[in-house]
């Protein structure tokens, strides 16, 4: 009987690794105008809002890749970039807001809600 406690090891083992790469369904925000949601997205690239501050402040992706941003603070905070391109409105605690970015350049963005929050994303 090895072979059957192996098989359901291998199998919880790779839910448990599904899950925690965000894997499977649910709803996601809109790549193209972004929208607040508040499940993420299970491709991309992630930034985090904690202590009133964008982390990594500082983000390279790829064009064509997704960001999204999720809001882990007590208060809640927006994704707006610099010049008007994107704006995630209002995100609350939990919540999260995705921009696919394909056009090469530097993204400056900031939180409307406190301006000493900024950060940028580089799309190469």
């Amino acid at each position: 009987m090895k072979a059957p406690s192996r098989f359901w090891a291998l199998t919880a083992s790779l839910i448990l690794a599904c899950t925690l790469t965000a894997c499977g369904g649910g709803s996601t925000s809109s790549s193209d105008g972004g929208t607040a949601g508040d499940v993420s997205t299970s491709s991309g690239t992630g930034v985090t809002i904690t202590d009133f501050a964008f982390s990594p402040a500082t983000l390279t992706v790829a064009v064509g890749d997704t960001v999204t941003w999720t809001n882990q603070d007590t208060a809640a905070h927006t994704v707006t970039a610099d010049d008007g391109t994107f704006d995630s409105g209002r995100l609350a605690t939990g919540e999260t807001f995705t921009e696919t970015f394909d056009t090469a350049g530097t993204y400056a963005y900031h939180c409307t809600m406190h301006p000493g929050m900024v950060a940028e994303i580089v799309v190469e």
